[in-house]
């Protein structure tokens, strides 16, 4: 399986870090199968940190190693996911520790309607609203590698500069 990371930085090898932000998917190293998703991240990136230049590393996965690790997937977004999400960025996700997740992105359009389901009196009522909110057809994929174990699964192929 193809990967792309977008950044502003070149690396040799892959590393998970903590960020300054909560994240859907908490610490981790997060890559797309979209090559446009990781263009626009680089370019997001370069531009917030106003230095390096806007940059996708490109990876093979090895999917038969990744298979004998903890994973979690979420195929659409579903309750599960708005809740996995929901408590990543609140900073409170408690739940079985993984060493890969992998779902939906939680976009600009996305964060709104999460940010209205986290200040929802009932989220049980709120939560098939936001899922029709958030336009699910429209999200593009996320895969993060949380652990030593699920980053040896990534071989490098090459790093190309977003035009």
């Amino acid at each position: 399986m193809r990967l792309y990371h977008g950044t502003d930085t070149r690396f040799d090898r892959p590393r998970i870090v903590i960020p300054n932000r909560t994240l859907d998917f908490g610490p981790g190293f997060y890559t797309s199968s979209d090559r446009a998703q990781a263009e626009r991240w680089a370019v997001s990136v370069s531009r917030r940190r106003k230095s390096g230049t806007a940059l996708v590393h490109i990876y093979e996965c090895d999917e038969a190693a990744l298979g004998a690790l903890r994973t979690k997937r979420f195929d659409a977004p579903s309750r599960g996911w708005l809740d996995f999400v929901a408590d990543h960025r609140l900073g409170r996700y408690v739940g079985p520790a993984f060493d890969y997740v992998a779902g939906p992105v939680a976009n600009d359009r996305a964060i709104p309607v999460i940010q209205q389901y986290l200040q929802a009196e009932d989220r049980e009522v709120f939560a098939p609203v936001a899922l029709a909110l958030i336009k699910p057809e429209n999200l593009v994929d996320q895969q993060t590698f949380k652990t030593a174990g699920a980053l040896a699964c990534l071989t490098l192929v090459e790093v190309s500069e977003v035009e």
